[in-house]
């Protein structure tokens, strides 16, 4: 049965397609945007994507931006606060990394203050200055999510900011921005998506317009990521991964995610892994530890995936992730036998957990995270 209530949201305007980054000055134009601060990494920029951008900002007063990290620090973040002020508007160009840099930034050029005054839920006071989120990589869809993650070094954490407010005005998805992503980002990317499709179709705020976009979101990637990973000029599957991506982040701003998301939260706190790997080396094991909580959501993903029960579609994600070359213990990407008992405490202590359809005991998250080692 379907719920009886339920809200959805989606504050953030799309405009999706191959040639989509072309629009780009008519809305400039349009919206009476003058000056633009540009938010960027190393990684875009060396790709030329940059370039490709402000061909289009021609005339504009337009500054660039270029230091954010991986996992972007709270430093990386506010040494962009003296150039964005005074500018009309924000466009974030690159992986979910920029578009998060870019959303607490918003908050803090709208609201002043320091990034961690805007941690947790609803620190947002209002809403904040128009911001463009332009991704690079089909993976985190935070172009269309309320959530910002930022990595505290000295706490070993990664931090939650969650806001309406933060979600940018304008995101623009051109997959052909993502052709020269390496197959090992592509797989990593793809990965977490898929992570976002999954658990959001079994979280306890599952509703059911995002289990419709979680389940088709799935589909598509089990069958293009392979795809993509070994052809990246392959722009169908380019194009399907990133509107999976897409879709994937307006189910999970809806329906939220769970226990391997705070793993992966915890993996990267302590590690400075690449956020999709840490979720892929969770989710296996996740799905098998929230199985008999909702089989009935299981026998659907197991469809999607192309298997043909719950169990076979775990099966078939350990496939998935072999097939493109995704490590399956965390002793592989430099995980420490030491640390497992942090990473439990840390994972108990992240706000997905809430919305996992099973909660684990410090006892059994401990097995599980020592049956992935």
């Amino acid at each position: 049965m379907q719920k009886a209530f339920f809200s959805f949201e989606l504050p953030t305007r799309i405009l999706f397609g191959v040639g989509a980054l072309g629009n780009l000055r008519l809305e400039c134009d349009t919206h009476g945007w003058k000056s633009a601060l540009i938010v960027t990494d190393q990684g875009v920029r060396q790709a030329g994507l940059l370039e490709r951008l402000t061909a289009q900002l021609e005339g504009l007063d337009y500054a660039v931006y270029d230091r954010i990290l991986p996992n972007p620090t709270v430093e990386c973040i506010e040494g962009a606060v003296a150039l964005a002020h005074g500018r009309d508007v924000l466009i974030a160009i690159g992986g979910g990394s920029v578009i998060d840099s870019a959303k607490a930034l918003n908050a803090v050029k709208t609201h002043g203050g320091s990034v961690l005054n805007y941690e947790g839920n609803d620190a947002v006071p209002g809403p904040c200055g128009p911001l463009v989120a332009i991704p690079t990589t089909a993976g985190t869809g935070s172009e269309v999510t309320f959530i910002a993650m930022v990595t505290v070094p000295e706490r070993k954490q990664k931090l939650p900011l969650v806001s309406r407010y933060l979600a940018p005005t304008l995101a623009i998805v051109d997959p052909e921005l993502t052709r020269t992503l390496p197959p090992r980002v592509t797989a990593h990317t793809g990965l977490d998506a898929l992570t976002h499709a999954i658990e959001t179709l079994v979280s306890i705020s599952a509703q059911p317009i995002s289990d419709l976009l979680a389940l088709k979101a799935i589909k598509l990637i089990a069958e293009n990521l392979p795809r993509a990973v070994k052809d990246g000029a392959d722009m169908e599957a380019r194009a399907s991964l990133s509107y999976a991506a897409l879709i994937a982040g307006i189910a999970f701003n809806n329906g939220w995610v769970g226990l391997a998301h705070a793993i992966a939260h915890a993996l990267g706190g302590l590690y400075d892994l690449p956020h999709g790997l840490c979720c892929a080396l969770a989710l296996p094991a996740t799905m098998e530890f929230n199985l008999d909580s909702c089989p009935e959501k299981y026998e659907q993903i197991a469809q999607a995936l192309g298997a043909a029960s719950a169990q076979e579609g775990i099966a078939r994600m350990r496939e998935l992730m072999r097939a493109v070359g995704v490590p399956m213990r965390l002793r592989d990407v430099g995980v420490q036998e030491s640390d497992l008992d942090k990473i439990v405490e840390l994972a108990l202590a992240d706000g997905s957990v809430l919305f996992n359809p099973r909660q684990p005991s410090a006892a059994e998250l401990r097995e599980l995270v020592q049956k992935i080692f």
